[in-house]
């Protein structure tokens, strides 16, 4: 996808994307938010805006951005993209997304939320995602926990069969999404907060989309993207 900003909103866009970057990554220990520092010398948001520029079925998307990116406006500039400013929080950064769409994208019937942090994801992802927003209310990116599981509460046995993990990217019926979203609400996974008849799917064969959270994670990111401009 090649768009440029000055052709948006001529025709209609039903498929939308939103790259979440956002947050500060604490966890990494960095002066700067962790979407920002660089990876094989890159800016870690630049392989995620490339990713979503490629998706084939994806009509347009928006970057959501601290406020300090956002008033300053580099970011449009260098990767031409379009940019909002997120909130204090990840479920108000969700919702600005949400509103943003509503009034610039009012034919939207499709959106799918990726991580900026997780820069090895293919176009190819969200491509089949919006294939299966035909068939389903909501798409969920999931794992397998392989590991045992501990609780804090006593007399309280987990099972690993029981849970999976979920991830970034997730997709969402436009409509479905914004009647029932709360950005205020305790239930983190947005998924949950629509209702039990709302139909999902859950797709556990998305590979090494790992996600930047330590200092640690660098070596092997930077491995595996070189690896696949290898290949």
């Amino acid at each position: 996808m090649t768009k440029k900003l000055e052709t948006r909103g001529v025709e209609m866009k039903k498929n939308i994307g939103v790259l979440l970057a956002a947050g500060i990554g604490a966890r990494f220990g960095s002066t700067c938010p962790k979407q920002f520092s660089t990876l094989n010398g890159r800016e870690v948001i630049s392989y995620s805006i490339d990713m979503m520029k490629k998706v084939r079925n994806m009509d347009d998307f928006i970057v959501v951005v601290g406020h300090e990116e956002y008033t300053g406006g580099e970011l449009d500039k260098k990767y031409n993209i379009r940019t909002i400013e997120g909130g204090d929080t990840r479920g108000y950064s969700f919702y600005n997304a949400l509103q943003y769409i509503k009034v610039h994208y009012p034919d939207c019937e499709k959106v799918i939320f990726h991580e900026a942090a997780r820069p090895l994801l293919k176009p190819e992802v969200m491509e089949r995602y919006f294939d299966l927003l035909d068939d389903y209310d909501y798409v969920e990116t999931c794992e397998k926990v392989v590991a045992s599981l501990g609780c804090y509460l006593k007399n309280v046995k987990p099972k690993r069969e029981d849970y999976y993990l979920i991830i970034a990217p997730e997709a969402y019926r436009f409509d479905l999404l914004m009647r029932h979203f709360d950005p205020e609400s305790e239930i983190y996974f947005a998924a949950d907060q629509l209702p039990e008849t709302a139909r999902g799917y859950q797709c556990f064969d998305v590979k090494n989309n790992i996600k930047l959270t330590y200092k640690e994670d660098v070596g092997l990111i930077e491995y595996l993207l070189q690896r696949e401009n290898r290949a």
